[in-house]
């Protein structure tokens, strides 16, 4: 385990849904491989039974390896490649999203996905490795919320557009929405609500039936925009009462 930033409040390690996922897999398509070669009685049968094996066989061990721990100036994470660690005031950006798996119309329950960013650009994938990465998440964005939306409030204020990946933000020109077939733009005066979900984030227009949507896996540092739109939208939705 990494010490450098101190003992280790939490500890996560991996996802036991995963561990069976990838047992299950690995041993149904190994189970098969042996069958044929078995039956064929060639090298190239042993030898496709062989590497497949290697293959889930590394795969059940990156995940087995994984653990994150959190520490009160940031996390450590260790995987089959080794250690790192990034702290809390180096975090730019947090991508986390929920998604369902299921097997011929059978549910197998819910993954997370969860991304670290730092200034750099330097990347922490956690994905569906680590066991309760809802939780982690949480705590991740509690830790950083107040450094990350005190730099948003002042960028939006001086007039700049605030970046939460696609979704930007602008004092003048609203809430703009991008994806790959264009742009959508929402003025302040337009919003009637918003949500966020585990899925997406939606805005609701006043006399629009249906709602402006993004993927959540899109939309960087989500509790910092909510926390945001809460704090401009008071204000708008003020206004038009009065």
């Amino acid at each position: 385990m990494n010490y450098t930033l101190g003992p280790a409040l939490e500890t996560y390690g991996p996802n036991i849904k995963v561990t069976g996922i990838l047992v299950a897999i690995g041993g149904l398509f190994c189970g098969l491989a042996y069958a044929v070669a078995l039956d064929a009685l060639n090298k190239t049968a042993w030898a496709v039974f062989v590497g497949m094996t290697a293959v889930f066989s590394g795969l059940l061990l990156h995940h087995l390896r994984s653990r994150v721990w959190v520490h009160d100036p940031g996390i450590s994470f260790r995987g089959i490649l080794g250690y790192g660690e990034m702290r809390w005031q180096d975090v730019e950006r947090m991508f986390f999203y929920s998604y369902e798996v299921h097997a011929h119309w059978i549910p197998l329950g819910t993954l997370h996905r969860l991304k670290l960013v730092d200034a750099h650009g330097h990347k922490i994938s956690l994905g569906e490795r680590i066991r309760c990465a809802d939780e982690l998440a949480e705590r991740i964005a509690k830790a950083t919320l107040e450094r990350l939306l005190q730099k948003s409030v002042e960028e939006f204020q001086s007039g700049a557009v605030v970046d939460f990946g696609s979704i930007l933000v602008s004092r003048a020109e609203g809430v703009t929405l991008r994806k790959w077939y264009g742009d959508k733009q929402i003025q302040w005066k337009e919003i009637a609500g918003y949500d966020f979900t585990s899925s997406h984030v939606g805005f609701h227009r006043f006399e629009k039936r249906f709602s402006a949507n993004i993927g959540t896996e899109k939309v960087a540092n989500a509790l910092v925009l909510r926390v945001l739109l809460d704090g401009v939208m008071g204000r708008v939705w003020s206004r038009s009462l009065g």
